[in-house]
């Protein structure tokens, strides 16, 4: 008799486990109810900046040199496109607002964070190209040489 009651709950559990999966899950959407649809995520490309040095002067002396492998991400084929065509000065804003961050960042905090760095370099480009000209600027490797 105890082993039916066990049985019988075990199966109880179960069936309210499928019940609930079911609910919740797999019930089709009731009519009039919203259907939301999934929106597709964007098809990425890149292009890959040539090797960028940025030294770092102090007392007219070069105290640091640090080298940057940058990769631009694009989410629509037109705009890689476009800023292909505009490329050096593509670079040219990077490698401006690397200047200008690293030896203040340096100096003052003593240090950098690669995520800060990112930021700064996409809102610098968004900034001289348009908003949403680019995707995300990512740095694959950074190297500093004292």
């Amino acid at each position: 008799m105890k082993k039916l009651i066990i049985v019988l709950v075990v199966l109880l559990l179960l069936g309210g486990g499928a019940a609930a999966v079911w609910w919740y899950f797999l019930r089709p959407p009731e009519d009039g109810a919203p259907v939301v649809e999934e929106v597709p995520p964007p098809v990425l490309s890149q292009i890959d900046l040539p090797l960028t040095s940025v030294s770092v002067i102090k007392n007219n002396k070069s105290t640091q040199r640090i080298d940057f492998l940058i990769t631009v991400v694009f989410d629509d084929p037109e705009k890689q496109k476009r800023l292909e065509e505009r490329l050096p000065r593509l670079y040219d804003c990077v490698l401006s607002e690397l200047h200008g961050i690293l030896p203040r960042k340096m100096v003052e905090q003593g240090g950098f964070d690669r995520k800060y760095l990112e930021e700064r370099l996409t809102k610098a480009v968004a900034a001289r190209f348009g908003a949403g000209s680019i995707y995300k600027i990512y740095i694959k490797d950074m190297q500093v040489y004292k």
